[in-house]
C-alpha cells in the first residue's frame, strides 16, 4: 500500500496538525493484543513511545500526551522527575 493510501484510509488530522489513527484501538490491533501488521508497520509505530529520541524536548505535548496511555512512558517520566529532584 502507498503510503498516501494509508493515509487517506487510516489517518485523520487532529487539532494540533499533527496525524493520527482514525479509530482507537488501532485498526491494526488484534484480539490478541498483538500488532497485525507488525513486519510492515508505520515508522510512528516504529518508534513509539518516541521516548530515545536526542531531541526529546521536542516531543514534550507527545510524551505528556503518550503518559496517558502507554504505562512505559509513564514509568519513563517518573524515573527522569526523581532524577530531576
Amino acid at each position: 500500500m502507498k503510503p498516501s493510501e494509508f493515509t487517506e484510509k487510516y489517518l485523520r488530522i487532529d487539532v494540533e496538525n499533527d496525524y493520527v489513527l482514525q479509530s482507537v484501538p488501532c485498526t491494526f490491533l488484534s484480539t490478541d493484543n498483538y500488532c497485525s501488521i507488525y513486519e510492515v508497520r508505520p515508522k510512528a509505530c516504529r518508534e513509539y513511545p518516541h521516548t530515545d529520541r536526542m531531541k526529546q524536548h521536542q516531543l514534550l505535548k507527545l510524551t505528556e500526551k503518550n503518559v496517558s496511555v502507554c504505562p512505559a512512558v509513564f514509568q519513563i517520566t517518573e524515573q527522569l522527575k526523581k532524577q530531576l529532584k
